[in-house]
């Protein structure tokens, strides 16, 4: 439930960032020089180590891989259910939509071109690059488990941390800007950097099972380390004690640069895991449920954040709405995903309950329906008795 809960939280600074509104500019690095992203890709790749961990090692490697690359499959159908309509739209009414234009700037350049290479993932738009990188990362995890098992968690860390060393000499793996023979164009994540946080994820979570991640005599002096460094962190990031270092001054700033996970910024977000993980705060249920809700359902609400922001940030652009109009319509999206997490918790209990009814007696899936419940199992939260189409 905490897991849950923190990633419903960075889903709703995710909303709130990306938004632009006085609330973007609040909630953009509160935590220091760690934006959203980090816990966000760090603790599914923790709960991917929990879930296909144990799987592993209950049912072997073959029972594991089926089911990461169900999920694998399953991020990316939702991410072609998302971007195939939205990119069309953008196609039929950018002449009107100017906002919705410049979005997708690079695929109207070369549209007739660009188009096939979206379901292969050459060619990913601003805001739908984050669900491509969780297919590559999944795909790549039955190895991480299998050369684990084999050499155990410290090889793979450190080959790992070797790959991200490199990606801090490399730009993203695609150039972003469109060529003029062939518009590839990947994501604003450096893919070799951040398997980095995935690859450390899935170690603590498949660890935990096995051992305590941090011995009891050393908790203190852990907590102690890492708490001098988020507040070194917070000081620097927000001003505080006359000291502030910006890190967007500069685009190529290596040691903060957040698109290639630069060194300073993993120490800082190394920092906040370790405090928490060392002083492991214990917050009562019925502050975590709101948050965690949207957790639990955290593909489903980030694919609706998509559209949602999107069309927040047209009307906000086409309408030079002024702040507090700026803000009420972002905690409107804001809101919109807490009902749309409620609405889907409804609905899986009413089709587990009909799951266990008759065959004869349960109405058909919708799309949304199945999408939705193949979620819940790929993630291992519902056994499978759905159907399979």
């Amino acid at each position: 439930m905490r897991l849950d809960a923190i990633r419903g939280f960075f889903l709703v600074i995710m909303a709130g960032v990306h938004v632009p509104s006085p609330v973007s500019h609040f909630l953009r690095e509160p935590f220091g020089f760690t934006s959203a992203a980090e816990p966000f890709i760090f603790l599914s790749a923790c709960l991917a180590g929990l879930v296909y961990g144990r799987v592993y090692g209950k049912s072997g490697w073959a029972a594991m891989s089926g089911k990461v690359w169900n999920r694998a499959r399953l991020v990316y159908i939702v991410h072609l259910s998302l971007l195939l309509p939205v990119t069309l739209a953008a196609w039929i009414f950018a002449g009107q939509v100017v906002p919705l234009a410049n979005h997708f700037h690079d695929f109207l350049v070369h549209p007739w071109i660009t188009l096939p290479l979206l379901p292969l993932l050459l060619h990913q738009s601003p805001l739908f690059d984050i669900l491509p990188m969780y297919v590559f990362f999944l795909l790549a995890t039955p190895l991480a488990f299998t050369r684990a098992k084999r050499h155990g968690w410290s090889v793979v860390l450190a080959v790992s941390a070797v790959i991200w060393l490199a990606g801090q000499f490399q730009g993203a793996y695609f150039p972003t800007d469109s060529t003029q023979w062939l518009p590839l164009r990947g994501g604003s994540f450096n893919l070799l950097a951040w398997q980095f946080l995935w690859t450390a994820g899935l170690a603590l979570g498949e660890t935990s099972q096995r051992r305590p991640l941090i011995p009891q005599p050393f908790r203190a002096r852990l907590a102690g380390l890492a708490a001098i460094l988020v507040l070194t962190g917070l000081c620097a990031r927000h001003g505080l004690a006359g000291w502030h270092i910006n890190p967007n001054a500069s685009l190529d700033n290596v040691w903060l640069n957040k698109w290639t996970l630069g060194p300073l910024r993993l120490l800082n977000f190394a920092a906040w895991a370790a405090l928490l993980l060392a002083w492991n705060p214990r917050p009562p249920a019925w502050l975590l449920k709101p948050t965690a809700l949207l957790g639990r359902h955290s593909l489903a609400v980030f694919a609706f954040h998509l559209p949602m922001v999107i069309t927040a940030t047209a009307v906000i652009q086409m309408l030079a709405l002024r702040d507090s109009l700026q803000t009420v319509l972002v905690l409107g999206v804001i809101g919109s995903l807490f009902l749309w997490a409620r609405w889907l918790e409804g609905n899986a209990r009413q089709r587990a309950m009909a799951a266990a009814q008759p065959v004869n007696t349960t109405k058909p899936l919708t799309w949304i329906q199945w999408l939705h419940q193949r979620e819940l199992v790929s993630s291992g939260r519902l056994k499978s008795s759905l159907p399979t189409a």
